[in-house]
């Protein structure tokens, strides 16, 4: 008897990543948990196993059709390595996702076409409770995931959209692009600055704004400084991906978000000032209504039928004019996680936990777990002056920072 490998077509968000990914940015971003003492290897594949029974999507391989790319369930073993590569590169085999350690550190690589931040974070959790759980014969009785295998596969794009087409909030005007020389060997250099959650929350209170809308003041002053002055006539737009699931309830462990787009024409101002306009951006992007529409209007295109009969090399150029012409209307991105949590079993064996993205110019990725906020800058440029701008400044707020870096040297502005 045959037996048919099951199969999922790329949910909405998803389709834009094979078209689009390059020899700078492979749409790869990395997960890693710091724990307290050195990794076991072969007790990690034994989680790794049990967790992968857990997400069977995540044994898919990429699939190209001939209108679509598709996701195909394989029997990918579970493999653990010894760090080996350069981060968020391309993987030597098919899996859309490596697990690989150095000393005590876990890495959990995946590609964007497969899932997104919040559903990669599910998996890496359920990962580092099984292999906490085995080593050290841990008796936890709080559920890291209560989702079906149904309900983590689920295209929830497809579930939630209502066919409504309405305008929603967009910045219309071409934004400032960060243009600097790069690394000859595409090298993706990362700058990362752990914090304490603490103070900073003391700092956004301060300015009467969350800590997500200070630290996106601060990068906007960063960036602002870094510019030359004609450069100033336009704005600086930072593109910051919300988690649909906020908004929808959904457990799916594929990608479920979109991306609201805040803007600021900075001419030196103070951060009073600058957070007093982004906490506005913020407040009139992240409506309901507008999130609704925006997810709405991204959907909508699935259900065109001329669409779906052009062939995917039609579709592959389209997809990725489209996304070079996206690019033109945003400066960076900036990736907040949130707060992971973790049951209190496992709490003293976890150091921190932290997160960064592959990246064509510049990116910045942010998580926190108890009072360590990690903030990420991967980046394809030699200058650093946007990072040094950004952690000189909060050093001077008050705050205390130990960066962490994997440069090796021909950086101008380290």
């Amino acid at each position: 008897m045959i037996t048919l490998s099951k199969w999922y077509r790329l949910d909405n968000a998803a389709k834009i990543f094979p078209p689009s990914k390059n020899k700078y940015d492979a749409k790869i971003f990395r997960f890693s948990v710091s724990l307290k003492e050195n990794v076991d290897k072969k007790i990690l594949e034994r989680a790794l196993d049990k967790t992968l029974q857990e997400y069977p999507i995540f044994k898919s391989i990429l699939k190209r059709g001939f209108f679509w790319y598709y996701l195909e369930e394989a029997n990918i073993k579970a493999q653990v390595f010894e760090e080996h590569n350069r981060p968020c590169s391309e993987f030597n085999t098919n899996a859309l996702f490596e697990v690989t350690y150095f000393k005590k550190r876990i890495n959990l690589e995946v590609n964007h076409a497969l899932t997104d931040g919040t559903g990669t974070l599910m998996f890496l959790k359920s990962l580092v409770a099984y292999y906490l759980d085995i080593k050290y014969n841990i008796k936890n009785t709080e559920v890291i995931n209560t989702a079906s295998t149904k309900e983590s596969s689920l295209d929830s794009f497809k579930k939630y959209k209502t066919g409504k087409i309405r305008k929603a909030i967009s910045s219309s005007k071409l934004a400032y692009q960060i243009k600097d020389e790069k690394y000859a060997e595409n090298r993706l250099k990362i700058i990362e600055g752990m914090l304490p959650v603490a103070d900073l929350l003391k700092l956004s209170k301060k300015y009467d704004v969350t800590l997500t809308v200070y630290l996106t003041s601060v990068l906007i002053k960063a960036i602002g400084e870094a510019m030359d002055i004609k450069d100033r006539r336009k704005p600086i737009v930072i593109a910051v991906p919300v988690n649909l699931r906020q908004f929808y309830p959904s457990y799916t462990v594929r990608n479920f978000f979109n991306a609201v787009n805040i803007s600021y024409k900075y001419n030196g101002e103070d951060i009073s000032s600058i957070a007093a306009v982004v906490k506005e951006e913020f407040k009139k992007n992240l409506d309901g209504e507008n999130i609704k529409n925006k997810m709405n209007n991204m959907a909508i295109l699935e259900d065109i039928f001329i669409l779906r009969l052009i062939p995917i090399f039609i579709k592959d150029l389209v997809l990725r004019y489209a996304y070079k012409f996206t690019d033109n209307y945003q400066t960076m991105t900036l990736s907040n996680i949130g707060i992971i949590k973790m049951p209190e079993a496992y709490q003293k064996y976890i150091d921190y936990f932290d997160v960064f993205i592959s990246t064509s110019t510049i990116q910045l990725c942010m998580c926190s777990y108890l009072n360590n906020l990690v903030l990420s800058f991967t980046s394809q440029f030699v200058n650093s002056e946007i990072e040094k701008n950004f952690f000189r400044y909060l050093a001077n707020e008050g705050i205390d920072i130990v960066i962490n870096t994997n440069k090796t040297g021909g950086d101008n502005n380290a």
